[in-house]
């Protein structure tokens, strides 16, 4: 009895179940770490950019988000392709308007790392300078200026305080506000208002309340007081301080007192609590549709003010947040013209060779360089009305009809390989099951039996992926 009792007590032991090891659980995926589909490089670089080649396709596909959108914050940008002409004549941004434009867009069209050149954009924008107060040379380095602090990769440290401060004495700022024109004794308002107005804090937070009065503009332009404009040299215009034309005086704006010089007056502005959440919604909207949510703008405004109000930090947030990609599947946010021109030119490889673009930017309504005011321009819905719309399919009409389209003729070809050929022709990019379907059907009742007709048949067909409605969004 007892051996049996002994061999049952063993066997219980050898059954015994074996401790358990702790799991140690791994921190849950961020959309950083995604692995993206096609579609997902298609998104990331229209809103970061100007949209993908196939060779970006290629390269990026099935890599994560997270590594694309580091590549884009740590990458000079390089020019590749063919140069810019205005009709077989070198450009001359500073001399002519059209070149000056044209020089920018060749800039979109052909920098390997388009998001610079996307965030430069923003800020010109944002501070919405026109060459019809200033001359070409002011505004061209004005331009030069934002670029460098949207060139991440050569300015990691890139930050908004350095930012503000640089542009309020910049030449073309201080000459499109008239900020030269404000002295001791005699404030000049303009760039005061707009600075707390459009560029740090907007009008109101988000209750409703007003960020500033009129008492905190005119204190706050006293502050601002002494600098001015040298343009004996007009290809070197330069700004520079007159002591006597300060105001050294105590000056009270936005709850603080101090004999306030210009540098001093911005970090004001930018220590008020409404300068984060207002300058995040506006990088946000720039690059997602929907507004953030709570938590991912006080997320942001953490971010922005623990790191020293520099720009690569919330970048990466924005461009790797989930937001980024809703509605994958349907594109929801409509090109502006110079995102719809600059990428309409990369999809078809098509370069700067002529004003054409430039003519029809003009009519689609965004100009760069000839912000409608200081606030920029309007965006979404704003872009497409009937006239608009017209211009930008007659933009594509001027691309297909100057791009050879028999280079890779097939003889006899079937409406698909007619369809796949203009697909491929204009980069690939988005169409709705129901555009793709419709589109085809008029391959197949459209006649391509000879050259003259397949020309016909694919210019059409192209214009109508670029510039029908699916070409619209991104």
């Amino acid at each position: 009895m007892a051996t049996t009792l002994k061999a049952r007590t063993h066997g219980a032991a050898l059954r015994a179940p074996a401790r358990r090891r702790r799991r140690i659980r791994k921190p849950p995926l961020t959309y950083a770490d995604k692995r993206m589909t096609t579609q997902m490089v298609d998104r990331l670089w229209w809103r970061a950019g100007f949209g993908p080649s196939e060779a970006d396709r290629k390269a990026w596909t099935g890599k994560r988000v997270g590594a694309l959108v580091d590549w884009m914050l740590t990458t000079g940008p390089t020019l590749i392709g063919q140069p810019p002409v205005n009709n077989g004549v070198a450009l001359a941004p500073t001399a002519n308007d059209t070149d000056l434009v044209l020089e920018w867009l060749d800039r979109m069209v052909r920098s390997d790392n388009p998001l610079p050149e996307r965030l430069t954009f923003f800020w010109h924008d944002h501070f919405g300078n026109s060459r019809n107060v200033v001359s070409s040379q002011m505004i061209f380095n004005q331009i030069s200026l934002l670029r460098s602090f949207s060139t991440l990769g050569a300015n990691a440290t890139s930050d908004v305080r350095s930012l503000m401060q640089a542009i309020t004495v910049d030449p073309s700022m201080l000459r499109f506000l008239t900020g030269e024109a404000n002295v001791k004794g005699r404030p000049n308002e303009n760039y005061a208002r707009e600075l707390m107005e459009l560029f740090c804090l907007g009008v109101t937070d988000a209750q409703g309340q007003p960020n500033y009065g009129e008492d905190d503009v005119k204190e706050l332009a006293r502050a601002l007081s002494g600098w001015q404009v040298n343009n004996t040299n007009p290809a070197a215009p330069f700004s520079y301080f007159t002591q006597s034309r300060w105001d050294p005086g105590v000056k009270t704006f936005l709850g603080q007192s101090g004999a306030f010089n210009a540098t001093q007056a911005v970090d004001v502005v930018l220590s008020h609590p409404n300068h984060a959440p207002y300058l995040m919604r506006k990088l946000w909207n720039e690059f997602v549709q929907t507004p953030p949510d709570p938590g991912t703008l006080a997320d942001l405004v953490n971010t922005y003010n623990r790191r020293g109000r520099r720009l690569r930090p919330v970048l990466r947030k924005i461009l790797t947040h989930r937001s980024l990609f809703e509605s994958i599947a349907e594109p929801n946010m409509i090109k502006s013209p110079i995102v719809y021109t600059a990428g309409a030119m990369r999809a078809m490889g098509m370069f700067v060779v002529n004003g054409n673009p430039r003519s029809r930017l003009q009519v689609m309504g965004q100009d760069p360089y000839f912000p409608p005011d200081v606030s920029g321009w309007e965006y979404g819905p704003a872009w497409l009305d009937t006239n608009t719309s017209i211009s930008r399919f007659r933009l594509i009409a001027d691309f297909t009809g100057s791009q050879p389209v028999d280079q890779t003729d097939i003889p006899g070809e079937t409406p698909q390989q007619a369809f796949d050929r203009a697909y491929a022709a204009t980069g690939g990019g988005w169409l709705s099951p129901d555009n793709r379907a419709r589109i085809l059907d008029y391959a197949a009742r459209t006649p391509g039996g000879t050259l003259s007709q397949r020309r016909t048949r694919q210019r059409v067909l192209r214009s109508l992926m670029l510039g029908g409605p699916d070409g619209q969004v991104m």
